[in-house]
């Protein structure tokens, strides 16, 4: 497949005007970051899922938000006496061994359960549910013919050299270049990417809105922008889609403020835990 099929480069055609992209899978309906999360939000009809990589103790990439295991596993059970559970000081051996799933029942993030939008018999799939390795979800995604945005959290125990390596050479491997845009707040990272591979798409994130986005991204041969919901402003926006790049907003769930936004034309994406909500909308607008 060709760069030009990849819609994440700067100036590319989307599918549609506004893409679903499914935070941390379908994170209301289904344990974040794990491939119950990606199959629900892939399900749901989202255009692509965006998950969050960290590095285990040996070096592997693996799907987690948070610096430590302790929101979203069960390692203050299988490993009580390694508090506070940095995620780095973890073996994949050791994270295998983990149960992902069991939180998101005993949690209810979203109240969907109390909602009654999981049915019991999901509930109980997710029991058990592993922490994936990177390399797991992008052979999810690739048999899927589907897409994803991987957020690379910065790396507290390797280089941004070594952190683009091994997640490009997994990309590469897998085969996935075409169909991954890489996000990062992390500079030295996106520049490595890009320094390897120069047809990757990328994309900084941000959460307080640079001087001058414009300048900002152009030295960052980025291919797109992702500003918080506070770091938005409509006339950056506007400016930046004429340039041709992208403008993934995040994070809404709102269903008035997601219909606002993907009406306005401002915005390339919007990031959402309930594209279940976004989806209708998007189809309403734009069609199938």
């Amino acid at each position: 497949m060709s760069s030009s099929a990849n819609i994440f480069r700067r100036g590319a055609p989307l599918p549609r005007p506004v893409l679903d992209i499914a935070h941390r899978g379908a994170a209301s309906l289904a344990p974040e970051n794990t491939l119950a999360a990606a199959r629900k939000a892939h399900e749901l009809g989202a255009d692509l899922w965006e998950c969050d990589v960290r590095f285990t103790r040996d070096g592997v990439p693996i799907l987690m938000h948070d610096a430590t295991l302790r929101r979203t596993t069960d390692c203050h059970r299988k490993f009580p006496t390694r508090a506070p559970w940095w995620v780095h000081l973890f073996s994949l051996e050791e994270i295998e061994r983990l149960d992902a799933g069991s939180w998101f029942n005993e949690v209810d993030p979203f109240g969907q359960i109390r909602a009654g939008a999981v049915p019991q018999e999901e509930q109980q799939g997710y029991r058990g549910e592993p922490v994936p390795t990177l390399e797991a979800a992008l052979r999810f995604t690739k048999k899927r013919g589907w897409r994803a945005n991987l957020e690379l959290k910065p790396g507290v125990h390797l280089a941004p050299r070594l952190v683009a390596e091994r997640v490009l050479g997994l990309i590469q491997e897998v085969g996935i270049a075409t169909e991954v845009l890489i996000s990062s707040y992390d500079e030295r990272v996106l520049r490595e990417i890009k320094r390897l591979d120069r047809e990757l798409a990328i994309a900084p994130l941000v959460a307080l809105r640079p001087p001058d986005p414009v300048g900002y991204l152009e030295g960052l041969q980025a291919d797109a922008y992702h500003p918080g919901l506070w770091a938005f402003v409509p006339e950056d926006a506007s400016a930046l889609r004429r340039l041709g790049f992208g403008v993934n907003l995040w994070t809404c769930d709102a269903p008035d403020r997601l219909r606002e936004l993907a009406a306005g034309g401002l915005v390339s994406g919007l990031f959402t835990n309930f594209p279940q909500r976004l989806e209708p909308i998007l189809e309403e607008l734009f069609g199938s």
